[in-house]
């Protein structure tokens, strides 16, 4: 069965947009994240700290107006442990290229190899999906940690990343929108696997 639980859809701030051209990014959860997009004004503070720790060059304090980032466009969702997961295996299935992994499970291997954080059990940080290639561009440990425990669901934070940066360096010469995606989107799972979060 699968299990979906959305933040902020039965909210008048949701801004209801199926359409959405952003989304496209996210092709694994596209139909669940199109049900709850919305605005990143409107997310928990606990869910926008993992997006501000990703603006690179950036500190909280050099960020005087939040509201160039209210309309930015953001979906906030929990899918169930099993739905993740699968998309997690099936990823790390496909980045192995060492024959000598073949037949072993790649997840439990990559979670034996964490150390355990400690994280909520309300008010969870959100795994940050990746735009295009991937699966997590920040949220290994928190995925692992989550998964291990075998908490029902998973918080996923997807980004309208190109808007965000956009709206960001309007007013920075010498800072492209390309380089701020460039940025946004280096973190593969290759890397993951060497820098967990």
């Amino acid at each position: 069965m699968r299990e979906i639980h959305c933040h902020a859809s039965n909210s008048p701030a949701t801004l209801s947009r199926p359409d959405s051209v952003w989304l496209l990014s996210y092709p694994e959860f596209r139909e669940a994240l199109q049900r709850d997009e919305t605005s990143f004004r409107f997310l928990p503070l606990y869910a926008k700290l993992p997006v501000i720790r990703r603006l690179p060059g950036f500190e909280v304090s050099s960020i005087p107006d939040w509201s160039r980032l209210d309309e930015i466009r953001v979906s906030y969702v929990e899918l169930g442990r099993h739905q993740v997961e699968e998309a997690v295996r099936s990823y790390l299935a496909g980045a192995a290229n060492d024959p000598a992994t073949k037949g072993t499970d790649a997840l439990a291997t990559l979670a034996a190899g964490m150390p355990p954080v400690a994280l909520p059990l309300v008010a969870r940080p959100p795994c940050l999906l990746s735009p295009g290639k991937g699966v997590f561009l920040e949220g290994w440990a928190a995925f692992l940690t989550y998964w291990s425990r075998s908490d029902r669901t998973i918080p996923l934070l997807a980004v309208d990343w190109q808007s965000l940066y956009g709206r960001l360096t309007d007013n920075e010469p010498g800072r492209s929108v390309l380089q701020c995606q460039i940025e946004a989107t280096s973190c593969t799972a290759e890397h993951a696997n060497l820098q967990l979060r």
